[in-house]
């Protein structure tokens, strides 16, 4: 499109430069329908299109920066601490955890970018209801396990929502509409993670409509550019906060805050350390904890091969058998180094929507496009020092990925039932009947339980 006409629709100096950058770069087919659109949607459309990287989508679509090939894999070394090692060192992880939080050193941040599309709903994931009697939403379960801590250390500690573009404005609505659920509003955070356009096989990208590119959230490991984008990891380290703990918003079992977890990355002095659980069987689908290339690293199970993902140590166990729950604490020195540096991407094919030349819209019945993500575990193989930490499925893994069957809202709600019976049984407490629930904001973990009700520790 020529300058002049440019001029003609209204498009400032910097607009122009803009077009001229996305022709030059062989993208300028985003603004073939500039002519029709309305005011709104023009800048709408140049707003968009100037957020995106134009130098890293040419890499991108060259094969730069994308993750290729693995190398040698090996089951994980001395970095696992498995659960019967666990009671030796609990005392003093213990110790320093609370230390850490107690010296404001510790913030939180909540992976919430998704939808809930496989429950049938396109609100955010963490709106769906979870409290087995309460009918608590996740976001409230998850703020609530936080509040608890802030008060018995009598100081706020920072609570990061990691959103998308999808999610962003109903999860701040229902922030502010419980009132932060109790937390500190000064210290709640909602930074949005960036998004990725999706490329068709000739590396042009696709349009949604006439006047949005098709974009994809950059995945969980967008999450150190979103915080460093976003000035909060400046802000944490102003403020003397060392480590991340880390958690995604789908699994209502995990622990926001654990010192254990905590005292251990940091007595370790590990810049990347993640919680475990043992895999069910052989044939469970999920990424496994193992070295790669001699680097303590993640393989997603689609990279065993069966014989691998079978093969078992002299004890019986499976070699690769400690599963990835996506929990994890993180160095904030070190996640400031990866948001400067950045994360190779993933490609997956896509059944992307999009209008044709002729401004219809298309529904492809087959993949026709690449979407791009970064793993966040990506980041492993980086760290000069890293730790996984064994703990119990029962008590921290639960996570809700579908509508029915296994990791269902059905099943968390089971698996949260059971834990609390857990919990009475072993205090010696009567166990309720029906749908007993405990509130996370007197009693996140067994721990905190039994001192609520005046017991010992186990």
């Amino acid at each position: 499109m020529a300058a002049a006409e440019l001029s003609a629709i209204g498009l400032t100096e910097a607009d122009r430069a803009l077009v001229a950058r996305f022709e030059s770069a062989g993208q300028g087919h985003v603004f073939r329908f500039l002519r029709q659109l309305s005011h709104p949607e023009t800048r709408a459309l140049l707003a968009q299109a100037g957020t995106i990287d134009l130098g890293r989508i040419a890499r991108i679509a060259q094969g730069d920066d994308v993750s290729g090939e693995i190398g040698a894999i090996e089951p994980p070394g001395s970095e696992l601490v498995r659960r019967d090692e666990v009671p030796a060192l609990r005392r003093d992880a213990e110790a320093r955890g609370l230390e850490e939080l107690r010296a404001g050193r510790v913030a939180v941040v909540v992976a919430a970018g998704g939808q809930g599309t496989r429950m049938g709903s396109t609100a955010p994931k963490g709106l769906w209801p979870v409290g087995p009697a309460s009918g608590k939403t996740l976001f409230h379960w998850h703020a609530e396990k936080v509040l608890h801590w802030a008060r018995r250390i009598g100081r706020p500690i920072p609570f990061f929502v990691m959103v998308s573009e999808a999610t962003q404005r109903a999860t701040e609505e229902s922030f502010r509409w419980h009132g932060h659920f109790g937390l500190d509003p000064t210290w709640v955070r909602t930074p949005c993670q960036s998004s990725l356009p999706a490329l068709d096989d000739t590396g042009r990208m696709l349009l949604e409509t006439t006047s949005r590119i098709a974009m994809a959230p950059n995945g969980h490991g967008g999450l150190f550019r979103t915080l460093g984008d976003a000035k909060l990891l400046d802000l944490l380290a102003d403020h003397g906060v060392r480590s991340l703990s880390y958690v995604q918003v789908d699994n209502p079992l995990i622990r926001p805050v654990d010192p254990v977890f905590v005292g251990l990355h940091t007595i370790r002095r590990s810049q990347f350390s993640s919680k475990s659980v043992a895999k069910r069987d052989a044939a469970e689908k999920v990424g496994v904890f193992g070295r790669v290339g001699g680097r303590p690293a993640i393989v997603e199970y689609t990279e065993l091969t069966d014989d691998l993902a079978r093969a078992t140590g002299p004890d019986g166990s499976l070699l690769f058998g400690q599963a990835n729950i996506a929990a994890h604490c993180i160095d904030v020195a070190f996640a400031r180094q990866i948001a400067s540096q950045g994360l190779p991407v993933h490609r997956a094919l896509k059944k992307v929507p999009h209008v044709d030349a002729d401004g219809r819209a298309v529904s492809p019945a087959a993949p026709n496009a690449t979407k791009f993500e970064s793993f966040l575990f990506d980041a492993i193989p980086l760290a000069e020092r890293t730790l996984v930490l064994e703990t119990s499925r029962a008590e921290e893994f639960s996570p809700i990925k579908s509508n029915e069957g296994a990791d269902s809202p059905d099943s968390a709600r089971t698996d949260l039932i059971a834990l609390f019976r857990g919990w009475h049984a072993r205090a010696g407490l009567p166990v309720p009947e029906g749908a007993v629930e405990v509130d996370p904001s007197k009693a996140p973990d067994e721990a905190a339980f039994r001192r609520l009700h005046g017991l010992p520790a186990a």
